[in-house]
């Protein structure tokens, strides 16, 4: 089995480990715990920590596509971690200036003046640092082969770090105060740990190698940045700028119904991030050595394979989503459809593959960043025109409307640059057999006929026991297949 299969499969199980832990936070304890408002806070700080520590990375991040010209373990990688790790630094002061001069900006609402957003505002700063470097360290590990490490930590590790606090509130040990307390601390930890990794595996080189930075190379390092800066902000912009308009539009308490159904319908996405993490360095390699029928191979495989978990999952959710709603509430009812719009858009980026990563790591990379240009500005003219008109499901309809115009885009570059054509029958088969189980779940478990909880599970039983025997029968995917017969062949052997 391949670098690619052995690390997707043991970052697929942490991210589902990750999901179960995310499941009982957000939606057994999260939403009985803390207020709407509460959530809504969370939800904001999350998300603008994440964009501002891309900011504050100042694109460094994107210089990664050379580390084949870095990687020497003799040489500590010719000081790669000193230069990025000193970049982030200047890149948070920065951040650290602009914060200040425009917090009132950040902070101000159409419906009134949050007293939580005002009182916490500052829990951003050591948010955003330990965000930073955990993008760093984790990026840099990533080039050493090690992805596994940086995606139990963030995917399992700090989830469960993060359910901690939350159930000390809502067993009422704490008050909310000390929850933030521990919260902050949860989301600190994971970049200690991936840190002292590093140091352990003696990978930690902080020591600079300024003969290796020839003019040409910092001239590349330079250009690839200025780019990287767009590339690698817009996607957090285009995940994030919903919710700050929402916020924006409607206050606190809205934003945190809005980033629950986020979350939830964010779930579907899980199996394509786990493959890109890996994904992202083997294409690099690739691209180095002009292998492109590999890179087709692989991003082939990433559109089946992708398309078929996350078709999956979004299944399982929808049709429970009746069910979900009456366990979390009526004050979170207006996020239904959130969830649906959010997961189609989920689902139009997983299914594309690797597409990013082909762009990204190719020749082309700049062209990358002139997409992500238009889309932001779509996005944001999507958010003012519909919010106003459909609440918070507007915002969801702006990110799917967004996510199917961006992915159509690199679809077409790819095809008509590279020559690469992901797509066979056996994407709209995979679909078809979706909804047939869709629609035979629905009529088989009726919603109304027994306790919401038996009904959710017989649906999703139903839903498994006809999805996974259809697409190995089918032959969909040759990876499944091979994966499947690979294990029943163990199992008879044994």
């Amino acid at each position: 089995m391949g670098i690619i299969q052995q690390q997707t499969i043991k970052g697929s199980i942490y991210s589902y480990l990750g999901i179960f832990v995310g499941f009982i936070t957000t939606f057994l304890v999260q939403p009985h715990a803390i207020s709407t408002e509460e959530v809504g806070l969370i939800g904001l700080l999350g998300p603008y920590s994440l964009m501002f520590a891309q900011f504050a990375s100042l694109g460094f991040n994107g210089t990664v596509r050379y580390f084949p010209y870095f990687r020497s373990e003799e040489n500590k990688h010719h000081g790669y971690l000193f230069l990025s790790c000193m970049v982030a630094m200047v890149g948070m002061t920065i951040f650290v200036l602009l914060a200040w001069i425009f917090k009132e900006e950040i902070i101000s609402q159409k419906s009134q003046r949050s007293t939580l957003i005002s009182r916490y505002y500052w829990y951003l700063v050591p948010l955003t640092f330990f965000t930073l470097f955990f993008n760093v360290f984790n990026l840099y590990a990533r080039m050493l082969f090690n992805v596994i490490t940086g995606t139990v930590l963030s995917e399992f590790v700090k989830r469960l770090l993060v359910l901690v606090p939350f159930f000390l509130i809502y067993f009422k040990l704490i008050d909310f105060d000390v929850f933030m307390v521990l919260w902050l601390v949860a989301n600190i930890l994971p970049t200690i740990l991936l840190m002292h990794k590093l140091i352990r595996d003696n990978q930690f080189h902080l020591a600079p190698n300024f003969k290796f930075l020839q003019p040409e190379m910092v001239k590349k390092l330079v250009g690839i940045s200025v780019f990287a800066m767009i590339t690698g902000y817009a996607p957090l912009l285009l995940q994030n700028v919903d919710t700050y308009f929402v916020n924006k539009e409607y206050g606190l308490s809205e934003t945190g119904v809005y980033v629950i159904a986020f979350f939830m319908a964010n779930v579907i996405g899980v199996p394509s991030r786990a493959l890109s993490n890996i994904a992202f360095t083997i294409v690099a390699e690739a691209w180095k050595s002009e292998d492109r029928p590999k890179i087709s191979e692989l991003y082939a495989k990433s559109c089946i394979n992708q398309l078929i978990s996350v078709l999956f999952l979004f299944l399982l959710i929808w049709a429970n989503i009746d069910h979900v709603f009456k366990f979390l509430g009526p004050e979170y009812s207006a996020g239904k459809y959130v969830v649906f719009f959010i997961g189609i858009g989920c689902f139009i980026d997983s299914a594309t593959g690797i597409n990013a990563i082909v762009i990204g790591t190719s020749k082309y990379f700049k062209y990358d960043s002139y997409f992500y240009v238009l889309l932001v500005g779509i996005t944001i003219v999507l958010n003012i025109l519909l919010i106003p008109i459909y609440g918070i499901t507007g915002a969801a309809i702006a990110y799917a409307i967004a996510m199917a115009i961006f992915n159509l885009g690199r679809y077409l570059f790819v095809l008509l640059v590279f020559n690469m054509q992901p797509f066979t029958y056996k994407s709209p088969l995979a679909i078809l057999v979706g909804v047939v189980i869709y629609y035979l779940a629905i009529y088989c478990v009726p919603g109304d006929q027994m306790n919401w909880f038996l009904n959710g599970f017989l649906r999703c039983a139903l839903i498994t026991l006809l999805y996974g025997p259809a697409i190995y029968f089918l032959k969909i995917s040759v990876d499944i297949n091979r994966f499947v017969d690979k294990y029943l062949g163990v199992r008879a052997a044994s």
